[in-house]
């Protein structure tokens, strides 16, 4: 059907499956949500969390479980998530824990990796190497198979083949971070046809979209234009998803109901939650001293997780306007080492930094201090993002963007929303209800109905490498090469899609025609090529990057050289497939990139 409602007004599952479960695999915390075919059409919304994760003692409960693998000393699953970190606190307590593999907060290795190599390790906090793909899987895997479990309590019989899945990436990451989830979700068991990627940012806006407006806070002054719906027809506004990691924005436009346009490509920067984490930990070595924290993390594993949970849980509590002093726990042997390893007290030491002096105090297991200092922990996150947005709505493609939709797990951060409040007062910010679970939630909403985003900005130019006659002046000597008769340039980009291009979903981009170099060729290759430059010049420039290759037959020799393969780029989802086709036979040849070295 040509719209996402049947003749009563009632929406209607694309997917072919019962049900559609999706994993939010996250820099800090990861969880699942899923929902049922025949209930998506009376309300999307209708989505099931598990929302119920306990740590330890049931101190901490939260929407999501933390993103930690524990592995045995074989390298078999041991558990994961709050499980993974009482696991080891025993291990620990024990002695035992430094020969099994712990990893924790490992999504960043794929924020921005240029050349991602398919056999790349990553290390764990014990310094023990891994390969990241088979780490990556066996994550997936629990996630995966806790769903199940959960699913099969509510529908008895119910086997993988009646899912469809999604897994959830930011926008701003490359293609080869994408391939590179799909092929781990693929090594947990998915299958790759029963596998749909959904980009961030997007899976929040469908899921806000079907929002009631009183699920959703509104700040800002906003004019007569604006109290309209925030998601009625021709509406534009910007989604800025805040994770643990990374700052993810992008700029939609409403073009009817369930159906949304990308204004700009996705951008943005890791200055998500984590970042205040590592402002709270520096704040730490500076008192301590680097070796002393080190050492701390080696000896007292046991009391680092206390140290992370009690952090969590006080950050979320933050509030700009709070003055006075504000109290963390501190496990007792951080002190211990550092007098131990320094010969002096944490009192003296903390009297010797002038920033700290009557502004902190360390007693025991309580470290008090200024409130001004624990703000200042949110200034990188904060004004980053800030900074970044300021820099956004200066572009032309933001013109008419009057709603900022704040989402993601940090953007429940009082200090955040308060920095977005407060630099933006002539935007209406929308925070809805949950917004740790909004992309969870729109990206099952998503694998019903894929189509709803109609179109993409390219975030990179593809082309393909071809030989183009020589033109002295134009192109460069080192390029000239003699091909038969003629002479002929090599390595030219000849580009099929131009950064920053609108890519229209589903429809070929740039058709063009090639023919062969000599006259008996049975078969055209085609090298294809990105560049984040939008007018690339040659495939060896430094901003090109090699991402596949197409081999088309073309066996029938009668024309000589004036046979033609045409060859198209088709942007069909959240991936990327080039196809070419024999003008004489109509026989069309298909590739899928492979993007991971």
């Amino acid at each position: 059907m040509a719209h996402a409602s049947d003749s009563k007004g009632k929406r209607t599952s694309k997917s072919n499956k019962l049900v559609v479960a999706a994993i939010d695999f996250g820099t800090t915390y990861s969880g699942y949500a899923f929902s049922f075919a025949n209930e998506f059409k009376d309300d999307p919304t209708k989505v099931y969390a598990q929302t119920k994760w306990v740590a330890g003692s049931g101190a901490l409960m939260s929407l999501k479980t933390p993103t930690i693998l524990l592995l045995n000393k074989d390298k078999t699953f041991n558990a994961f998530g709050y499980e993974a970190e009482n696991a080891y606190t025993e291990l620990a307590e024990d002695g035992e824990h430094e020969d099994y593999y712990y990893f924790r907060r490992f999504k960043m290795m794929l924020y921005n990796s240029t050349g991602l190599k398919r056999n790349i390790e990553i290390e764990d906090g014990n310094g023990h190497k891994m390969k990241a793909l088979t780490v990556f899987g066996i994550a997936i895997k629990y996630l995966k198979g806790h769903l199940m479990d959960n699913l099969r309590n509510k529908i008895h019989g119910i086997i993988e083949e009646d899912i469809r899945w999604v897994l959830t990436v930011p926008a701003i990451w490359n293609d080869g971070s994408k391939q590179f989830m799909r092929e781990a979700a693929e090594m947990a068991g998915i299958k790759r046809e029963n596998l749909v990627i959904a980009l961030e940012p997007e899976a929040a806006s469908l899921f806000c979209m079907h929002l009631p407006v009183d699920k959703m806070s509104m700040e800002g002054s906003m004019s007569d234009s604006m109290r309209v719906s925030p998601f009625s027809k021709g509406t534009k506004y910007m989604v800025v998803d805040v994770g643990g990691g990374t700052v993810d924005i992008t700029l939609h436009e409403v073009i009817e109901s369930d159906k949304l346009k990308e204004l700009d490509s996705a951008n943005g920067g890791a200055w998500g939650g984590t970042r205040v984490d590592a402002a709270y930990e520096n704040f730490l070595k500076k008192i301590t001293g680097d070796k002393a924290f080190k050492r701390f993390q080696k000896e007292a594993a046991e009391d680092l997780i206390d140290l992370y949970r009690e952090f969590e849980t006080k950050k979320r509590n933050v509030v700009a306007g709070k003055t006075g002093r504000e109290t963390i726990k501190i496990p007792v042997r951080l002190a211990e080492i550092y007098e131990n390893e320094s010969g002096k007290t944490i009192k003296t030491r903390i009297s010797e930094i002038k920033e700290f002096k009557d502004k902190v105090s360390w007693m025991g297991d309580k470290v008090r201090l200024d409130m001004e200092i624990v703000k200042s922990w949110y200034d990188e996150s904060c004004k980053n993002t800030v900074e970044h947005i300021k820099k956004i709505f200066k572009h032309k493609k933001s013109a008419g963007v009057n709603t900022i939709l704040l989402v993601g797990g940090f953007s429940e951060s009082p200090m955040l929303q308060e920095a977005l409040k407060t630099n933006f007062k002539d935007k209406r910010v929308i925070i809805p209800e949950d917004a740790g679970l909004v992309v969870l939630k729109g990206a099952v909403i998503f694998g019903h109905n894929p189509i709803t985003i109609v179109s993409r900005v390219a975030k990179c130019s593809y082309g393909v490498r071809v030989y183009r006659d020589f033109k002295p002046g134009e192109h460069p000597e080192n390029k000239k090469v003699q091909v038969g008769r003629r002479v002929k340039c090599k390595d030219v980009f000849a580009c099929h899609v131009k950064k920053g291009q609108e890519l229209v979903v589903g429809e070929a981009q740039s058709k063009q025609r090639y023919t062969p170099l000599e006259a008996d060729q049975m078969t055209l290759v085609f090298d294809v090529y990105t560049s984040t430059e939008e007018h690339p010049q040659y495939v060896t420039d430094v901003d090109c990057t090699y991402v596949g290759q197409l081999e088309v037959e073309v066996p029938d020799l009668s024309g000589g050289k004036d046979r033609g393969v045409w060859v198209k780029l088709i942007f069909g989802g959240t991936e990327v497939i080039v196809e070419g086709e024999d003008e004489k036979t109509k026989k069309v040849t298909k590739a899928s990139f492979d993007f991971l070295q």
